[in-house]
């Protein structure tokens, strides 16, 4: 006996999900209208518009995130370049009080430091910007590649395949 003349009980025992094979249609053979979603399956498209709506809006919240991350990365790098020339001055200011050479060197080395992190705070902030970008991208391309299936499957009034149909094939 073929899954297609099992009895619709075996066949959901069988693994199979009761779904006409490729080609096989259970439409009517006059070419009339196709079958209205059933109950379960609305609850499936509206499932699948909430989750595409969740992607959009997460990638939109993740790019904002970047683009605050960049911003506070930037908003640090002033700070920080304002304390390293306050210590060099701070360090030529005991210079003129006679303070002991060893300890302004420390202050003006210490300084030097922070400038050398400060490239890495750019870099930083250089990437975080890039990478709001890149969400940005990809929000507008998944609503552009999928907008429309979204949008289809929200408005067509026919019956929708089930997932688990697809993930074996």
């Amino acid at each position: 006996m073929s899954t297609a003349e099992e009895e619709p009980a075996e066949a959901e025992a069988s693994g199979a999900s009761g779904l006409p094979a490729p080609g096989e249609t259970d439409a009517p053979g006059d070419g009339g209208d196709l079958p209205v979603l059933s109950g379960g399956r609305i609850i499936d498209v509206i499932a699948d518009a909430v989750t595409f709506t969740l992607v959009i809006a997460r990638l939109a919240i993740a790019a904002i995130a970047m683009r605050m991350l960049s911003q506070a990365v930037k908003g640090a790098y002033s700070y920080v370049e304002g304390c390293a020339k306050q210590v060099d001055h701070l360090a030529d200011v005991a210079a003129t009080l006679a303070v002991d050479d060893a300890v302004t060197s420390a202050h003006h080395d210490a300084a030097g430091v922070t400038r050398e992190s400060l490239a890495l705070a750019d870099a930083l902030a250089a990437e975080a910007a890039e990478m709001s970008t890149e969400f940005d991208n990809a929000a507008r391309d998944h609503e552009s590649d999928y907008g429309t299936v979204n949008e289809a499957m929200q408005s067509g009034p026919y019956d929708v395949a089930e997932r688990e149909w697809y993930s074996n094939r």
